[in-house]
């Protein structure tokens, strides 16, 4: 028998593209084989960003990097979701039979035992199906969030949004969803709504297409723990807690680079961070699809140089708003995009201001939705200084 050969599918995000790519490296490291399925789009970002950082930890034989069409041109804007989720639909699953008819499974030794699919690429399972393939989806985040995608049906039935993703609740009462649903806020579910617009149809109607392929696996994974969300995993046991998918840098924390990274790092940040006081900088980053409006952007600068501290702020290179005149951040760095797992590492670290990452390093979270927007639906300076002293200060919280 043949060593175990895996497809490894990500949605085409690096917070998605990174869990996954660990999840393959362990797989590798288990005496399996790995072909991982990017976009072409992000492939050459990916490959062009290994040359840049001289990176040859990649072993081709066992771990191999593929691409396929996402159905966008050069200079489709991938930050609209709307149009990249229409066009993934429509486009990959007839290209990525091809690569595994023409390119892979009926070639040579490479017959594929198993397609790993990110939940957001549900429709991969459609393929597999086809070829006699059997899969296993993963959600690369929390389990409340797949518990919330698991439920949408749900929640339409129930009025809590709309078919078309517009939000119906109007209350900050927290609400049992429905029975055997953990407890949520109706801010957990501020995601959804998107109004009654096409664009927020068209994404809630592709989130929604791997609820409808779930049956088609037995195998649905999770990067959490159990000790993290007992509640959400409690509410679907089929869900199996598989994370945290970190990776272990050892002693060469500084300068390793996650295979898979296709924003280039600043490792600048880790030095400037070895000359900061433990515990006393606050990380601010929020993904690579969150932007600001430019009044909500003034704000938080104003709010980093109202706390007093040092801070290192991710500000991405395709970000399109200027700097307010009174922002002085002579405390602070900023960077295009950081070795996140590597920052948050580190001793200096105090608090992570975020939308909805994970807790892996003991750190305190200052979420984006605790934060209390004012009359005029921004988060104030004010509101960020205070919030940031309360979480520093509060022992309970820590």
């Amino acid at each position: 028998m043949g060593i175990p050969t895996v497809l490894a599918l990500p949605y085409p995000a690096q917070g998605h593209v990174n869990p996954l790519m660990t999840l393959s490296q362990k797989l590798v490291e288990h005496g399996c084989k790995v072909f991982f399925v990017n976009t072409d789009f992000d492939h050459k970002r990916v490959v062009s960003s290994m040359v840049e950082q001289q990176d040859h930890s990649l072993d081709e034989s066992l771990l191999k990097l593929v691409s396929i069409p996402d159905g966008l041109g050069p200079d489709d804007d991938r930050n609209d979701l709307s149009k990249l989720c229409d066009s993934l639909l429509n486009n990959m699953p007839a290209m990525l039979e091809k690569l595994m008819i023409e390119d892979i499974h009926f070639k040579g030794d490479n017959r594929i035992s198993l397609i790993v699919a990110d939940v957001c690429m549900g429709w991969a399972l459609d393929v597999g199906s086809k070829l006699g393939i059997k899969g296993a989806l993963l959600c690369p985040s929390s389990a409340a969030f797949f518990a919330l995608l698991y439920n949408v049906p749900r929640l339409i039935d129930d009025g809590i949004i709309d078919s078309d993703g517009g939000l119906r609740i109007t209350t900050q009462r927290t609400i049992q969803i429905s029975q055997g649903m953990p407890e949520m806020d109706p801010r957990e579910l501020s995601w959804l709504n998107m109004g009654n617009t096409i664009n927020g149809k068209i994404v809630l109607n592709y989130l929604m297409q791997y609820t409808q392929r779930l049956n088609m696996t037995e195998w649905w994974l999770c990067n959490t723990t159990y000790e993290l969300e007992h509640a959400p995993l409690s509410s679907i046991p089929k869900l199996v807690p598989i994370g945290p998918l970190l990776r272990s840098y050892g002693d060469t924390i500084a300068t390793a680079k996650t295979i898979g990274q296709y924003w280039e790092e600043d490792l600048s940040c880790m030095s400037w961070l070895d000359q900061q006081p433990h515990g006393s900088v606050l990380y601010v980053a929020f993904g690579s699809f969150t932007h600001f409006d430019q009044n909500q952007f003034n704000e938080l600068a104003l709010g980093l140089d109202l706390t007093n501290r040092p801070f290192l702020w991710v500000v991405h290179q395709d970000n399109k708003r200027v700097y307010p005149n009174e922002f002085l951040a002579c405390k602070g760095k900023i960077v295009s995009w950081a070795p996140q797992q590597k920052v948050l590492s580190h001793p200096a670290i105090a608090c992570f201001v975020t939308h909805c990452e994970g807790v892996s390093n003991g750190l305190p979270l200052l979420l984006g939705w605790v934060l209390t927007r004012d009359k005029n639906g921004l988060v104030s300076r004010m509101e960020l200084e205070r919030k940031v002293d309360q979480i520093l200060n509060d022992e309970n919280i820590k």
